[in-house]
């Protein structure tokens, strides 16, 4: 690799070098049966350089590879690149960084996760046999490395472990699906609190109500927070504050959401997926950083690029969704601040209102202004403090940072979403509910 480095630096070019490996196996079920178990080991690098005129080049490619000709494709590219104002950073020699790894998760067998599969469909069907159970389980490991024209090279690895299980049951003319997850980097995912919240989303299901159209307050759970959580990150990504497109890109420094919300980056979070001793571009990661403090937006996610733009110092943000991107704007380990009282005590104290906790449509809401208009997929009606059932035909609409404005609670307990992020419950009102026959 530092054979492609030394050329480029002889060539005259700044230069740095991304290379991926990712190890991984998985395993589904669909509708309680085997379906399949695949095991994959991809490898892929990015070079990317700037010339003497800072015009930026970019190749991807996986080995085998002849170092002088990626070089010459990366140049080649450069022709059409645009012209930057960031120099690639030198990397520090040593980090106080322990690699995330879990040896169990390195050596397991698929023999190993077909139980475990096996484990989580009988235990569904055994509290309610007319469900179909679909289940599916990744585990593997990654390795990061970077190398740049000083010829200097550092890396890290780490281990994943995902477990997706869903329940459907068909009657009639109603479909209800329930779904739970839990992501983490080493191998002590709770199965039985995963199979525990299938089963109550089930039980609190079997009874669908209707609830008329109107404003209502509604709690949100750690996934249904996702509602207002996608638009606020894409708020705080510096490329959309730089291309116009982030309605926050002039409210930086000043108190625009509830008092109550409060959002933390952790990239040095153990075990948490996205967890990394510095970005993709070379930048040690902070142990912790403030993005929105009582309400105030204090800082967002910053990539060389954005910085430079910005006139602002990288933030550690700059993260490749593959070998095959440059990198953009992103987030490592995200936390948001819980508060003093548990969900169940927020739910009584719901005189009527929603709580929701999966949507569909998410991907066609307006992520740049904030509007949203959802199809609730899994919420439950709740009245005088106690859940009453299952809605359907029910939709949700509003902004994001409106939501965000009117938060009247967060609960103290929390749970981890993609195993990248910790949410707690969050109470918002009002929020307009439209309610359809």
């Amino acid at each position: 690799m530092l054979e492609v480095l030394r050329i480029a630096r002889e060539r005259g070019l700044e230069a740095d070098l991304f290379v991926q490996k990712v190890w991984s196996k998985h395993i589904e079920y669909e509708a309680g049966v085997l379906k399949g178990y695949t095991a994959e080991e991809l490898v892929g690098c990015g070079l990317r350089v700037i010339r003497p005129d800072k015009r930026l080049g970019f190749y991807a490619f996986t080995p085998p590879f002849v170092p002088h000709e990626v070089v010459e494709k990366a140049l080649e590219v450069s022709t059409f690149g645009n012209t930057v104002e960031f120099s690639l950073p030198s990397y520090p020699s040593a980090t106080e960084w322990k690699d995330f790894v879990d040896s169990r998760l390195e050596s397991i067998t698929i023999q190993e996760m077909v139980e475990l599969g096996a484990y989580i469909v009988e235990h569904v069907k055994a509290t309610h046999p007319d469900v179909l159970v679909n289940i599916s389980i990744t585990a593997g490991k990654e390795e990061r490395a970077l190398y740049n024209h000083h010829e200097e090279e550092i890396g890290f690895q780490r281990t994943f472990f995902r477990v997706f299980a869903e329940a459907v049951r068909v009657q009639d003319d109603d479909i209800l699906t329930v779904y739970a997850e839990r992501s983490w980097g080493n191998r002590d995912i709770d199965l039985e609190d995963l199979l525990k919240e299938i089963q109550l989303k089930l039980d609190l299901s079997a009874r669908v109500v209707s609830v008329p159209s109107g404003q209502y307050p509604v709690l949100f759970t750690p996934q249904g927070c996702m509602v207002f959580l996608y638009p606020l990150l894409y708020g705080l990504n510096g490329r959309n504050v730089i291309f116009g497109k982030s309605p926050l890109r002039d409210r930086f420094g000043r108190v625009i959401f509830s008092s109550l919300f409060s959002l933390l980056e952790v990239p040095r979070e153990p075990w948490a997926l996205g967890s990394c001793p510095f970005d993709d571009e070379g930048i040690l990661t902070p142990g912790e950083r403030v993005l929105v403090e009582k309400g105030k937006v204090e800082d967002g996610f910053w990539d060389l690029w954005s910085a430079s733009k910005a006139r602002r110092k990288t933030t550690a943000s700059g993260f490749r969704r593959s070998p095959l991107d440059l990198p953009e704007p992103s987030f490592s380990v995200l936390k948001v601040s819980s508060g003093l009282r548990d969900r169940e005590t927020l739910v009584e104290e719901i005189e009527e209102g929603l709580v929701v906790d999966s949507l569909l449509g998410l991907g066609q809401s307006n992520v740049a202004s904030g509007v949203f208009s959802c199809g609730v997929q899994l919420g439950f009606y709740v009245k005088g403090g106690e859940i009453q059932g299952r809605v359907k035909n029910v939709m949700i609409s509003g902004n994001a940072y409106d939501v965000l404005k009117n938060i009247k609670e967060v609960s103290r307990d929390s749970q981890w979403v993609q195993g990248s992020m910790l949410i707690p419950y969050t109470l918002v009102e009002p929020i307009q509910v439209n309610a359809t026959k």
